[in-house]
């Protein structure tokens, strides 16, 4: 049985990377004696029988919301069907809600929590060229429709985005349009879901170049994680401070196309860590030190013989869950330790039929819930325990990031 701590109310105030005023000593000082405490906690793959009926490759990334206590599941091919779903993390039960928009398939691919606004912005997939996206209304639990007003997007244009605090803006992931000269955010200030526009005057970005985006607090930056802009010369990152796209040559090597899918900021080390996909079976991966912004090599030591599509950062274990694409079916999993940078291999002990496309980490109850891609259709879903000590308060999970 875990124990609980004072630490487990909502009323203590603690660091969030997600704010101008964001302090790494503190923030640090505020997790390392919760790690100590809970450096053995164990962990395990559970299996659950979720009771409701969703569609192959159902989902594509996950999203918290604290206010809630949910987990939303972002819809894929799950988007046009007449249902999508939540988790509640105060029972575990999934929840199929009628959403009520005008969706269609592969719509989206991530979300992303706003805090002032209480809101979770749907990513574009193939939604990009619709004349409506949608964010989720965590006041009202309503889906809610905006006209984008941008025109002549690709499809996919668009893959996860990353959140700008000192902006307020969402910049999305170049991915199709990434050839294309102008590149596009979502102004998330006050009440507004305006999306604009702007000419990134990047060379070298190739079609499909990126996933996600990683806000670094400590540089005010949001670096895209490169795919198919891995094999070459020059990646990419967002000057949060002027809004300006910046090429920088990472200098790195041993890279594979189609190299990474996402990335997930270690606050304890200061370093983003890229979520290896077509990299996943080299034997060295690779993180950007957001000390300095270089990007560095390092020998994993792992047994993967498949890819890997998102990561989970657990402020309790101070650990980065790595979520199974092709590894799903696999019997070991990885996640890194972040105290020391090792990846750990652990057998999860379950049958699982097909892959994972990201996960979301529910700070009540200590676990990573797998969002289910081509899991979807399958009768059983699964999650991450961890066995702690110590826990966080409610919201904790996305002050500390949520990727």
């Amino acid at each position: 049985m875990a124990k609980t701590s004072v630490l487990d109310s909502v009323n203590i105030t603690f660091p969030n990377i997600f704010t101008e005023t964001y302090d790494k000593e503190k923030a640090q000082a505020f997790l390392a004696p919760i790690h100590k405490r809970n450096e053995n906690a164990e962990i395990g793959v559970c299996e659950y029988t979720h009771g409701i009926t969703a569609v192959a490759n159902a989902y594509a990334g996950a999203a918290y919301s604290p206010t809630q206590n949910r987990v939303y599941f972002i819809p894929r091919t799950q988007s046009d069907e007449a249902n999508w779903h939540y988790i509640d993390c105060n029972t575990g039960e999934v929840v199929a809600y009628t959403h009520g928009a005008t969706v269609g398939t592969y719509a989206y691919t991530g979300g992303i929590y706003i805090e002032h606004q209480d809101r979770i912005y749907l990513m574009p997939d193939n939604q990009s060229d619709d004349a409506n996206w949608h964010y989720i209304n965590c006041k009202t639990n309503a889906v809610v429709a905006y006209a984008h007003g941008v025109g002549g997007l690709g499809v996919p244009a668009y893959g996860p985005g990353g959140y700008s605090p000192t902006e307020e803006r969402i910049y999305l992931g170049p991915s199709d349009e990434a050839t294309e000269a102008t590149w596009h955010y979502i102004d998330v200030s006050s009440t507004g879901n305006i999306v604009t526009g702007y000419a990134h005057g990047s060379s070298g970005a190739v079609q499909y170049a990126y996933g996600n985006g990683v806000y670094s607090p400590t540089q005010n930056r949001i670096y895209f994680t490169p795919y198919a802009q891995s094999d070459e010369s020059t990646w990419h990152y967002v000057n949060c401070s002027t809004g300006t796209i910046v090429g920088y040559s990472h200098g790195a090597s041993s890279l594979s196309a189609n190299g990474y899918t996402s990335g997930v900021y270690s606050p304890m080390q200061d370093r983003i860590y890229l979520v290896p996909n077509g990299q996943a079976t080299n034997s060295t991966w690779h993180y950007i030190d957001c000390s300095d912004g270089s990007v560095n090599g390092y020998t994993h030591g792992a047994t993967v013989s498949g890819s890997y599509a998102g990561g989970a950062y657990s402020p309790i274990t101070n650990r980065i869950y790595l979520i199974p694409l092709i590894q799903a079916t696999e019997d070991v999993w990885h996640y890194i330790d972040c105290n020391d940078g090792s990846v750990v291999e652990y057998e999860h002990g379950c049958t699982v039929a097909s892959n994972y496309s990201s996960g979301c980490y529910s700070p009540k109850q200590n676990r990573v819930y797998l969002s289910p891609r081509g899991q979807g259709n399958q009768t059983v879903w699964h999650y991450i325990q961890e066995y702690v000590d110590e826990k966080l308060p409610l919201n904790a999970y996305y002050r500390f990031g949520q990727y």
